[in-house]
């Protein structure tokens, strides 16, 4: 089961590996084993995933622990960026308990002594227990003003795993495409390619847009046709 804290943090209903798209074939082999580190258990094994925004970091971490809660499995996801949530280190104490613990944007804690000691007891206890650790951020681990020599040295044995936002319109399109398959409904390529020429290549941004589709073609018992489209993002301009 999904282990749901106090905090009441949730996953997006759509994200999972299937709507997930990388265009380099260095990165679909990393997620491949990725994968199927999940399935495996007492390897204990670290990851951190890092790229710039919108490179789909939150997407592999909650796809992570959906495949988890689909498998029976425990998972955790905790956003450490969200300056809304009250985080203290005390949050990742006995965290090593369950079988997956994913943090996100867990550059937010680095150069904090408290936090990097909460952090190096759960790599090194998880990894002493077989389980997993996904991490996240926006630069090489390397270049982390890390506060202590123990976070150093466990994060020695987390396996880099670089991320790059999607470029290619086809491949953009596709992406969206299996999100709204996963929301319910199809998406045409006229619609996808539509989208892109009037908003941005920016993924993230189209996903959004792609939200307010789904909620009105469910409103109002529509198709999601190009003539469509076009009349509900005129009401939204």
């Amino acid at each position: 089961m999904f282990v749901q804290l106090p905090l009441k943090i949730g996953l997006r209903e759509e994200v999972c590996f299937d709507t997930f798209i990388a265009e380099e074939e260095g990165v679909v082999l990393a997620l491949n084993r990725f994968q199927q580190t999940l399935l495996k258990s007492n390897n204990g094994e670290a990851f951190y995933f890092q790229g710039e925004s919108g490179s789909g970091k939150t997407h592999i971490l909650q796809a992570a622990c959906r495949f988890m809660t689909e498998k029976k499995s425990s998972s955790v996801y905790l956003p450490l960026g969200d300056d809304s949530l009250p985080l203290i280190p005390d949050v990742l104490n006995g965290l090593e308990q369950t079988l997956l613990v994913c943090l996100d944007d867990v550059e937010k804690i680095i150069g904090q002594p408290e936090w990097e000691h909460a952090l190096t007891s759960l790599l090194m206890r998880s990894k002493e227990l077989g389980h997993k650790v996904v991490l996240s951020g926006t630069t090489p681990a390397g270049n982390w003003p890390i506060a202590t020599t123990e976070l150093t040295h466990a994060m020695m044995s987390v396996l880099p795993i670089t991320l790059k936002p999607l470029t290619n319109k086809s491949d953009i399109v596709l992406a969206m495409q299996r999100h709204a398959l996963k929301l319910g409904f199809e998406l045409p390529l006229e619609v996808g390619n539509y989208l892109i020429k009037q908003f941005s290549t920016d993924l993230q941004e189209l996903l959004s847009v792609l939200r307010i589709l789904e909620q009105a073609t469910f409103v109002e018992k529509r198709r999601m046709t190009l003539p469509f489209v076009k009349q509900i993002l005129t009401k939204h301009s």
